[in-house]
């Protein structure tokens, strides 16, 4: 079974941690560009169509911080359960 799983926990926990500086990066950035902007537009149909857009990707952009901090979730601890693994198969191996 071993020969199927391989998993560099360094390289996990790396990953993780990119991740992670990511989600902060967009939790950080300016949370819409076109804030603001639909107070100048004087047609009812693009200010409500420019509405539905700031919605959209005020939606899209609060779920997508939420999968990225679900990934790096899952690969620290990917990287936590590699290292763990590998010291309970050392410790058996060392018990024989």
């Amino acid at each position: 079974m071993a020969e199927r799983f391989v998993c560099d926990p360094q390289e996990a926990d790396l990953v993780a941690r990119e991740l992670s500086r990511t989600g902060s990066d967009i939790q950080l950035s300016v949370p819409h560009p076109l804030d603001g902007a639909m107070s100048g537009v004087a047609s009812v149909p693009i200010a409500e169509t420019l509405g539905e857009f700031f919605n959209a990707v005020t939606e899209t952009r609060i779920r997508l911080i939420e999968s990225v901090g679900t990934v790096a979730g899952l690969f620290a601890a990917l990287s936590e359960g590699a290292v763990d693994l590998d010291q309970a198969f050392a410790d058996r191996a060392m018990e024989m």
